[in-house]
C-alpha cells in the first residue's frame, strides 16, 4: 500500500511537509499544500480518518453533496438522499449533507475537508462539466460519485447503464413495429446544466432510433410548467397538441419525467381518444420503479437509487480500508425493464 513516505518522495519533500499538508497543522503555502495534495491523490494515497494524520483516526462522517436546485423535485431528492444515509448507517457512518450547488458547493466541500470532518465525500446529482469534481483532485479525503461527470480521473464513479438500456428499449420499440416516437423530457434547465443521468440517457435514445430507423422527436415542458412536481394540464395539453400536429402516426411515447406528469399525461391522452396501450404505447424512463401505482400501469426503466448509493457506500468503505478501488474507476449497473403491458403492438394505421 501507498504510504506518506512515498507521497513525500515523489513530491520530493519532507514527511513532514506532507503531514503538514494533510493536517492543515501549519501553514504551508498554497501553491506546495495543492501540489502535494495532487501528488498523494495521483498516487492513490488517502490517509485514514482523512486529514487526520496524526491520530489515524476515523471521523466517522461522510460529507453527501447533494445540490438543491430550482428544479429539483422532493420526491427523486428524498430517494437518493435516503438511500445514502441508509447505506451508510448500516456500514457505521453518519452523513453531512451539503446541499449547496454552484461554487457554493466547492466551497462547503472544501471547509468540511480541510477541517477534518469527514472520511470522505459522496457526490449526487452530478453534472456532465460538475464543478464539484475539481475539488477532488486535491482533496486529501476520497471522492465516490453517483453518476459520471465527463472527467473521472480523480474520483470513483458509479451509475447505470444508461446506453445498454436504451437501446434495449428502442429495439423492443422497433421490434413492436414502432416507427414513429414521440420523446417527453425534463425541464429545459435539467438540459441546459447537462444533468448527468438525462443527457446520457436522451443521447442513447437519439443514437439507437437513428440505428433502428426510428422518428424519434423531443419535447420539453415549459421552464414553468411545473412547480415541485405539479404539472398545470394545460402544458401537457399543449405539448400534445404539438407532438401529434408534428408526428400524427406516432404509436408511441417515451417519458422522461416525473410520476405526476406520467399520470397527467395518461388522463389527457385518454381525453384525446387515445389510450395507453391500445392506441399509444408509453414507457417511464428514469422513474423511480413505482409507475406500478399510476392508474394505468406503465412500462418503465427505473433509476432504484437504492442500488446505485448502496453500491456507492461499498466502493467508499473498501477505499478506506485500502481494498483497491483506483480512481478512475466507473461502475455501471444494468437496469431492468419493468413490462407492465404498456408496450403492446403498434397500429397499422395509425392516423386512421
Amino acid at each position: 500500500m501507498v504510504g506518506i513516505k512515498d507521497v513525500a518522495a515523489q513530491a520530493g519533500v519532507s514527511i513532514s511537509t506532507v503531514s503538514y499538508a494533510l493536517s492543515g497543522k501549519r501553514r504551508i503555502s498554497p501553491e506546495v499544500r495543492q501540489y502535494i495534495l495532487r501528488t498523494a491523490r495521483e498516487l492513490g494515497y488517502f490517509p485514514h480518518g482523512g486529514p487526520l494524520v496524526s491520530s489515524g483516526k476515523r471521523t466517522g462522517f461522510l460529507a453527501v453533496s447533494d445540490p438543491i436546485r430550482p428544479t429539483t423535485t422532493e420526491r427523486t431528492y428524498a430517494g437518493f438522499l435516503m438511500s445514502v444515509v441508509k447505506s451508510a448507517r448500516e456500514r457505521g457512518y453518519d452523513t453531512i449533507v451539503l446541499s449547496e450547488s454552484g461554487e457554493q458547493a466547492q466551497t462547503r466541500l472544501e471547509q468540511v475537508t480541510d477541517a477534518g470532518l469527514v472520511d470522505g465525500v459522496i457526490l449526487l446529482d452530478v453534472d456532465m462539466n460538475d464543478s464539484r469534481v475539481s475539488r477532488a483532485e486535491i482533496s486529501s479525503v476520497p471522492y465516490v460519485a453517483v453518476g459520471v461527470p465527463h472527467d473521472t480521473t480523480h474520483l470513483a464513479c458509479v451509475d447505470l447503464d444508461f446506453d445498454r438500456a436504451c437501446d434495449a428499449a428502442v429495439d423492443r420499440l422497433s421490434q413492436l413495429g414502432h416507427r414513429d416516437c414521440i420523446f417527453f423530457g425534463s425541464a429545459p434547465d435539467e438540459y441546459r446544466r447537462r444533468s448527468n443521468f438525462i443527457m446520457r440517457s436522451l443521447g442513447s435514445l437519439q443514437h439507437y432510433a437513428r440505428k433502428c430507423g426510428m422518428t424519434l422527436k423531443g419535447y420539453a415542458p415549459p421552464a414553468d410548467s411545473s412547480d415541485a412536481g405539479s404539472w398545470a394540464i394545460g402544458s401537457i395539453d399543449s405539448l400534445l397538441e404539438k407532438a401529434f400536429a408534428a408526428q400524427p402516426d406516432a404509436t408511441a411515447i417515451i417519458v422522461q419525467s416525473d410520476l405526476t406528469f406520467v399520470e397527467a399525461l395518461i388522463g389527457r391522452l385518454s381525453l384525446m381518444g387515445k389510450h395507453v396501450p391500445h392506441d399509444v404505447s408509453v414507457l417511464s424512463l428514469t422513474t423511480l420503479g413505482d409507475a406500478d401505482r399510476l392508474s394505468t400501469p406503465i412500462d418503465e426503466l427505473p433509476l432504484q437509487p437504492e442500488r446505485t448509493c448502496s453500491r456507492a457506500i461499498d466502493m467508499m468503505m473498501d477505499i478506506l480500508a485500502g481494498h483497491g478501488v483506483p480512481m478512475g474507476t466507473v461502475e455501471r449497473m444494468e437496469i431492468p425493464y419493468l413490462d407492465r403491458g404498456s408496450v403492446t403492438q403498434a397500429r397499422r394505421n395509425p392516423s386512421k
